[in-house]
């Protein structure tokens, strides 16, 4: 019963701290105290530190080692990095939406839209209205124009940044007054039109004014913190990182099996990690979407299945085609010669795979990511490598498991991409990759390993 209630103080913990982060009633670089958040949430030491490290992953907290916690700094540069990761998600999911969606559809966009045109007449008129509670309306609105686009994981991702986004607007006090009220309407009308450019060049007028409204008035600059004189010296590996590595690393490698129940007793045995630990560890692992958390039932490796795969792969493309135009474009002779070594070890690699050495199959993966990480590495942009990269490891639990070595296809078309980025064409890249990860797909699908995996229910995508 005790497991219980600690499961459930942690989840109310999480969601409440996780509120005033984006609400910006924490303050940016703010430390975190223990001993401080006890009394003000309601929770023991344990439940705090399982809730921050959470929170650590979704990057709305930065987890400094011994030194504890703090609220994630802002800065404009990042304000722009999120806002453009929230523009190419959103766009990409205005365009899904506006095809599939139906009369039901519309209607809750119509609603949505009603409720935060009230809000912002209110504002306009110069009446007291909650800002909290805009923001709530202008979030719900952006979020049902894309409800029916079909994918549960680029709706996740999409959340994520967009909540991202949120905390930069709640901090920073913005609200562009009648300017964005006429852009929700107009986005209104182009779902109603079922118009997706129009929508997107709308929308993208709507988020890059925002992100020039904050830069123009300077919101930001109190909240900027200055640079470290210094590196921060390496310290040991913690207890907590550890078994994260350690638990991260067998459910990639599908060691810890899809479906599996996770008893914190035998992980404790096997890790060599005290149960607060774990928890703290297995709620990271469920914001990366490799653990579902089943409320007052535990955990369990999250399930596989056709559906997600088609997803997670779409959303990889998605993020990579877009880095690789940024690289393209931006990367320079050091950028070319990272790609050309990370190349060569890649086809070193595959070398050896061709000649019937099952032994290299790991580390071929692991060169495998490393090559696809240089070609995007000069793209600009922290937030898209990192969403890019947790991605990419979600694609990579579905290979480990279920897709071998392709062999000759495989090795042409990690030389086609290499020629591409040197030629700096990235339509032709784009073409390269659409094949490469459909391929990868195609494959994964007709092996056995996936074969009868339950696909993911609202519990697992809550998670």
């Amino acid at each position: 019963m005790t497991g219980r209630v600690e499961e459930g103080f942690s989840d109310a913990a999480y969601r409440r701290i996780r509120g005033d982060l984006i609400l910006g009633r924490l303050a940016p670089g703010a430390k975190l105290g223990l001993e401080g958040l006890r009394p003000v949430y309601g929770a023991g030491v344990a439940t705090l530190r399982e809730a921050l490290n959470r929170l650590a992953s979704e990057g709305l907290v930065l987890a400094e080692g011994q030194r504890g916690f703090a609220v994630a700094p802002v800065s404009v540069e990042d304000f722009r990095e999120v806002a453009a990761l929230r523009l190419l998600l959103e766009g990409h999911a205005i365009q899904a939406s506006f095809a599939a969606g139906d009369l039901d559809w519309e209607g809750e966009v119509v609603g949505a839209h009603h409720k935060l045109a009230m809000i912002e007449r209110r504002l306009l008129a110069g009446q007291a209205a909650d800002a909290a509670l805009w923001k709530r309306y202008d979030r719900d609105f952006h979020h049902v124009l894309i409800a029916a686009c079909g994918s549960a994981t680029l709706l996740e991702a999409y959340a994520a940044a967009y909540d991202r986004y949120l905390r930069y607007q709640m901090v920073a006090v913005v609200f562009r007054g009648a300017v964005a009220a006429d852009q929700h309407a107009a986005l209104l009308d182009c779902a109603l039109r079922r118009d997706p450019a129009a929508a997107c060049a709308i929308l993208a007028a709507h988020v890059d004014g925002c992100v020039a409204h904050v830069a123009a008035t300077g919101a930001l600059d109190g909240f900027t913190p200055s640079p470290r004189r210094h590196p921060a010296p390496a310290s040991a590996e913690s207890a907590s990182e550890r078994a994260y590595r350690l638990i991260r690393g067998d459910l990639l490698r599908g060691i810890l099996a899809p479906g599996q129940k996770l008893r914190l007793e035998a992980l404790r045995d096997r890790y060599g990690a005290g149960i607060s630990t774990l928890r703290e560890v297995l709620s990271r692992l469920t914001v990366e979407q490799f653990i579902v958390a089943e409320g007052q039932r535990g955990f369990e490796v999250a399930p596989l299945s056709a559906a997600n795969l088609h997803e997670v792969a779409s959303l990889r493309l998605l993020l990579e085609t877009h880095a690789l135009e940024q690289a393209f474009h931006a990367g320079d002779l050091e950028w070319e010669a990272r790609v050309i070594a990370a190349h060569h070890r890649l086809a070193q690699m595959q070398d050896r795979l061709r000649a019937g050495d099952a032994a290299a199959l790991d580390q071929w993966r692991r060169l495998d990511a490393q090559f696809h990480q240089a070609l995007i590495s000069a793209c600009g942009s922290r937030t898209l490598m990192a969403t890019h990269a947790a991605t990419f490891d979600r694609y990579l639990r579905y290979q480990n498991i279920a897709l071998g070595f392709r062999g000759d296809i495989a090795v042409r078309e990690h030389q086609a991409l290499l020629d591409a980025a040197l030629r700096r064409d990235a339509a032709a890249a784009r073409q390269v990759l659409a094949g490469h990860i459909g391929g990868g797909v195609d494959q994964a699908l007709a092996s056995a390993a996936i074969e009868g995996a339950r696909p993911l229910g609202p519990r697992a995508r809550r998670a």
